[in-house]
C-alpha cells in the first residue's frame, strides 16, 4: 500500500518499527507535506493533527485515501468537523511508546468490518474503543503518572524507587516516570487538563508537581 505518514522523527521511527518494509511509505512532517502527496496516498497516518493545524486544509483535496488521525488529544469527530472528508476516517492512539504494539487502539464512525478490512491490508490487529478524549491507554497511563507525581510530592518515595516498585509490583514494562519521559510530561498534563475541562471530574486535576515539570520542559 502507498502510505503517507505525517509525523515528527520519533513517531516516524515508531511507525517503521511497527510496519517495517511491508508498504511503500513516504514520511513527512506537517510543515513538509504537500497536496500532491495527499492525493497520491492510499492511506494517510497523521500523528500531528489538531483542529488548528496549518495542514488541515490539505485534507479538503479530492482523494480516495483512508485517513488515520491521532485522536488522543481531540475526539476524531471534532477533528473531522475541521474539514470535509468523504472517505473512511479512523482515530488512532499515536502517543509515543504506544503505537508500535501488536494491537492498534482505534476509534471510528465506520462499521467495524470496514476497519477490519483496512487493517487486514495494513497487516495489523486492532481493538475499537469509543470516541472519547484520551481513548483508553493514554487516559489510564496519564492517571497513573499523575498519581505517581502526587506520591513523589508527598515524599513517599523518590522517582527511581516508584518506577522500580511499579515494575516489580505490577510487572509494568516501564515505571510511571519512565513513561512520562517517553510520552512527554506536557502531553500528559494537557490531556488531564482537557479531561478535567470536559468532565469537571476532580480525579483529572493535575498534580502541581506534574504541572511544574511540564512547564519546565
Amino acid at each position: 500500500m502507498n502510505i503517507l505518514v505525517v509525523a515528527n522523527p520519533d513517531s516516524q521511527d515508531e511507525f517503521k518499527g511497527k510496519f517495517g518494509l511491508k508498504h511503500q511509505v513516504i514520511f513527512k512532517t506537517s510543515q513538509q507535506v504537500s497536496e500532491k502527496e495527499v492525493q497520491m496516498a492510499q492511506v494517510i497516518f497523521d500523528f500531528e493533527i489538531h483542529p488548528e493545524s496549518n495542514h488541515v486544509s490539505l485534507y479538503q483535496v479530492k482523494t480516495d485515501a483512508v485517513l488515520f488521525l491521532n485522536s488522543v488529544m481531540t475526539k476524531v469527530s471534532k477533528l473531522v468537523a475541521s474539514f470535509g472528508w468523504p472517505n473512511p476516517v479512523i482515530g488512532f492512539n499515536g502517543w509515543a511508546g504506544m503505537f508500535n504494539k501488536p494491537l492498534m487502539e482505534l476509534t471510528s464512525p465506520q462499521p467495524e468490518d470496514v476497519v477490519r478490512q483496512i487493517c487486514t491490508h495494513l497487516g495489523t490487529d486492532f481493538r475499537m474503543v469509543e470516541d472519547q478524549l484520551g481513548m483508553v491507554s493514554p487516559r489510564v497511563v496519564s492517571m497513573i503518572i499523575n498519581e505517581a507525581y502526587y506520591t513523589l510530592e508527598e515524599g513517599t518515595a523518590n522517582e527511581s524507587d516508584i518506577d522500580l516498585a511499579m515494575k516489580l509490583g505490577t510487572n509494568y514494562p516501564a515505571g510511571p516516570f519512565e513513561m512520562a519521559s517517553t510520552i512527554g510530561t506536557s502531553k500528559v498534563c494537557q490531556l488531564l487538563e482537557n479531561l478535567y475541562s470536559e468532565t469537571s471530574n476532580p480525579r483529572y486535576q493535575v498534580c502541581p508537581l506534574l504541572k511544574q515539570r511540564s512547564l519546565d520542559g
